[in-house]
């Protein structure tokens, strides 16, 4: 098929919100192209084995985006972007969380309709009936005194396949053995028998949107052009979207103007509010070796309380690892082992918030990224990783463990003050590999909103968002759970409006 050619929908990235969004479309008999700049991920099994996801993420098949260093601040924190049908989804670790409800009501109060709690439910227990989660309960002995220690210090085993509290559970991820349930291997490929509607692209970038003044009418891309007779959905995550748009002449008028672009509307919130989960890393020295798991090596995901009464749900989420995570650690000097454990934390409902911009009018130039970890102004996400530190001790000191622990490596049992453990997490902290909120959603009045609640671009006819770009505030788990059932909600929003105008 000429790429020169007219669909009812073009939606731009097949990730976790395009894979599933394009499919549902499809299946009610609407003709999609489904664009990706990256190739297929069948036949690559390092894809399709979720044990190889570090292999992957080291590939061709991810870039790597480096951020603009901070000042004070970690510099060698980059981001890793797939390049590869099904997006994020098949470089991760396939971990699946449900985001408690809590996390949703400031979106249907800012947002409005569509986004209340039971039809949010409705979209990831869909999801998760086509999916199949499966949970990781195979452990071995440094495993097993991982989760006995967490029991210890007051944290009691819970279900994460519903809601819950404080505690420490197993993982749930997404995946069928050792082989990972991507959204391009459910939504995408055979046997889910995907319609003749959906024509996927792979190995094609769109460069900038086709405007007839303010209607976006389609997209070109280095192969040609690609029309839709009805919307345009971006779906290339929190860097690619913005990006998209600003090149595009849709963003903040006066950064357009420096690189001499025409500006077709001025919407200042695209690329502001970036959000993420803040991680850092607690690492110990093992007393002995600590043996392996192939698949999945990590014990299990403990969600505390750390900073005392600001959050209704836990603040902090510490993932339980037999193995040290140095990536951030080894390089400003802190020692290594080849046998270790270690927590690897991440700020809930982190709200400190960066920015993204154009470094050149270029579709092949980077986008500058500025997470600006720990710079809000409250001081509230460096309280709670601190609290994290202290909370990692405990468990670390817990009796459970004192046949497995021998000394404390990062940040060392020095470093007790809570400026000292500041300074150890300013210096390491990194990203947790949930970018989102650049095109955030919200009401018609709010000048730093980009889409509304039906996820149409504010002044911008035929074009919506579906990605992790919308997130008005951070979800307090991994977030690719949440990007696919935004990519849900939205077919569901254009669907209706269909249904309505016929």
């Amino acid at each position: 098929m000429s790429a020169d050619a007219t669909f009812d929908y073009v939606v731009i990235g097949a990730g976790a919100g395009g894979a599933v969004l394009g499919r549902r479309l499809a299946d009610a008999g609407r003709s999609v192209a489904l664009i990706e700049a990256g190739p297929s991920d069948e036949g690559r099994a390092e894809v399709a084995d979720l044990g190889r996801y570090q292999e992957v993420l080291r590939g061709p098949l991810t870039r790597r985006l480096p951020i603009t260093a901070p000042e004070g601040g970690n510099p060698r924190t980059a981001y890793p972007t797939a390049q590869v049908l099904g997006g994020g989804t098949s470089l991760n670790t396939c971990v699946w969380f449900r985001p408690p409800a809590s996390d949703f009501l400031g979106w249907r109060k800012d947002a409005g309709e569509g986004w209340e709690a039971d039809a949010i439910g409705t979209a990831f227990a869909e999801l998760e009936r086509r999916i199949g989660i499966e949970q990781v309960d195979a452990l071995a002995e440094p495993h097993e005194a991982l989760l006995r220690a967490a029991g210890e210090i007051g944290y009691p085993m819970v279900d994460f396949s519903g809601e819950h509290a404080d505690g420490v559970g197993f993982y749930r991820l997404s995946k069928r053995k050792t082989q990972r349930r991507s959204a391009s291997v459910v939504f995408l490929h055979a046997p889910s028998h995907p319609p003749e509607t959906l024509h996927i692209f792979t190995d094609v970038r769109a460069t900038r949107l086709f405007l007839d003044g303010r209607l976006v009418r389609g997209v070109h891309t280095d192969t040609g052009t690609f029309l839709a007779r009805r919307e345009v959905i971006l779906c290339a995550g929190a860097f690619g979207t913005p990006k998209l748009l600003m090149l595009s002449g849709i963003g903040p008028a006066e950064h357009l103007r420096s690189f001499n672009i025409v500006v077709r509307h001025d919407l200042p919130g695209v690329g502001r509010h970036l959000l993420d989960h803040p991680a850092c890393a607690v690492n110990v020295r093992a007393a002995r070796p600590v043996p392996r798991l192939d698949t999945w090596n990590y014990a299990g995901v403990l969600f505390a309380h750390v900073a005392e009464g600001l959050e209704a749900w836990p603040d902090i989420e510490m993932q339980l690892g037999p193995e040290p995570f140095e990536q951030q650690t080894a390089p400003v000097g802190y020692p290594t082992t080849p046998h270790g454990l270690c927590t690897y934390m991440t700020v809930n409902r982190a709200r400190s918030e960066g920015s993204v911009r154009l470094a050149a009018p270029d579709p092949d130039a980077d986008v500058m990224i500025s997470p600006d970890f720990f710079s809000d102004a409250e001081g509230y996400d460096l309280k709670v990783m601190v609290g994290g530190v202290r909370l990692a001790r405990r468990l670390f000191a817990a009796s459970a463990l004192q046949s497995w622990v021998a000394e404390e490596l990062a940040p060392g049992a020095c470093c007790t003050t809570d400026a000292a453990i500041g300074a150890f997490l300013r210096s390491t902290v990194t990203t947790g590999y949930h970018p989102a909120g650049t095109c955030r959603m919200g009401p018609a009045d709010s000048p730093d909103a980009v889409v509304g609640p039906d996820l149409r671009v504010a002044g911008i006819g035929g074009l919506r968002i579906a990605d992790a770009s919308i997130l008005p505030s951070m979800v307090s788990v991994n977030i690719a759970a949440t990007c696919m059932m935004i990519g849900l909600r939205c077919a569901d929003f254009m669907l209706k409006d269909t249904t309505q105008a016929a």
